[in-house]
């Protein structure tokens, strides 16, 4: 390794960069799973020399205009789930306007067409009547790396699940953090195990019926001393039916939900500061746009605490350029003040030290040359 983080190589390895870039790499080794169908994509290396090329490559994508967009289709929901910041929330209550929505995915597919779009945030996206209008409107201006997530218990409901995976989104994510009604009741607070289960293998027998390309993304959020003994017989589920799965550890929404046991780093609290010396890769990765149009600093900022941003009277590149780019240069000059003081999530990725040349000069005016 050079002077980039191993983690971060890691996490640009197992996110995947835009085709474009494919001219500047297009001389070194790359996988044979490399696939691209204006859907979803995975980039794997096998060159580990590529590391600074790939990482200076993806800073200067991500220069004028964020490659990952999660847009908030509404923060209603039709649960009361254990770990969501939904209860601590104050903001009100809504839904993104058709318009609004418009706007973004405009903006989007002329700067940023192969951008990683997440359709969902603090609330379920199939409350949203109009869903699949905007939906298609994305899929019809083209921009279709796209995914979104869902509780599950509305996708038997009428024919969500032909729609949904014939909308053009990418992937559909499904969370289910239990195996039997017992555990998952304690998670997904008003929830039935059972309608998300079938909800799942409905769905999947749907895609692969078809022979549809949409991926589907089972989650399983850890909740300490609730679920953990469901994990064995939930992967061994997936395994035997050649689902795919990911065990996500919680969170507490920085800061906002402390009473959640967090799985991600043990012993923070003790160690925040100590532990951090590099750049959150959140500034780099996402721009969070709540159903508004605020712009929070990023995923963890469920309820807007620290708005950078205004996509009613703003373009997402004037946020990202204003706003944003302040926040990602206090992170190199060793300032993590606001909601970043209390987040335990920054180091799951860390980002090359301040000095190093990967960065363009827009964001760090003293990198060498």
């Amino acid at each position: 390794m050079k002077s980039t983080n191993r983690r971060w190589q890691n996490h640009l390895r197992a996110k995947g960069i835009i085709p474009f870039l494919l001219d500047r790499l297009q001389g070194h080794a790359l996988s044979s799973q490399w696939q691209f169908d204006k859907g979803a994509f995975h980039f794997p290396i096998e060159d580990r020399d590529l590391d600074d090329e790939l990482t200076r490559a993806y800073f200067e994508l991500t220069e004028y205009f964020p490659y990952e967009i999660c847009i908030e289709i509404t923060n209603r929901c039709n649960l009361s789930c254990k770990m969501c910041a939904r209860p601590q929330m104050k903001r009100p209550r809504g839904v993104m306007t058709q318009a609004l929505f418009e706007r973004i995915i405009d903006e989007v597919a002329a700067k940023q067409p192969y951008a990683y779009l997440h359709y969902y945030g603090i609330g379920e996206p199939l409350v949203d009547p109009g869903l699949y209008d905007k939906l298609h409107y994305a899929r019809a201006k083209d921009v279709r790396n796209t995914i979104i997530f869902s509780n599950g218990q509305l996708l038997l409901a009428g024919d969500n699940v032909k729609r949904l995976a014939e909308s053009g989104v990418a992937i559909i994510g499904v969370d289910l953090d239990g195996f039997c009604q017992e555990t998952y009741g304690q998670i997904r607070v008003g929830g039935q195990f059972d309608l998300a289960k079938q909800g799942i293998e409905r769905l999947y027998d749907y895609v692969r019926g078809q022979g549809l390309r949409t991926r589907i993304e089972i989650a399983y959020q850890i909740y300490p001393d609730v679920n953990e003994k469901d994990i064995a017989p939930f992967v061994a589920w997936c395994d035997r039916n050649a689902y795919e799965y990911k065990l996500v550890p919680m969170h507490t929404w920085a800061g906002l939900r402390s009473d959640i046991p967090s799985t991600h780093v043990a012993g923070l609290a003790d160690q925040h500061h100590a532990q951090r010396a590099c750049a959150c890769s959140a500034l780099w990765s996402n721009l969070m746009i709540a159903w508004d149009g605020r712009v929070g600093l990023c995923f963890q900022d469920a309820d807007v605490r620290e708005p950078l941003g205004d996509l009613n009277s703003q373009t997402i590149e004037e946020v990202w350029m204003g706003g944003h780019l302040r926040k990602r240069r206090e992170h190199l000059d060793g300032k993590f003040e606001g909601l970043c003081q209390y987040c335990d999530s920054y180091t799951s990725v860390e980002l090359p030290p301040k000095g190093s040349s990967l960065y363009p000069k827009t964001v760090n005016p003293d990198a060498a040359p």
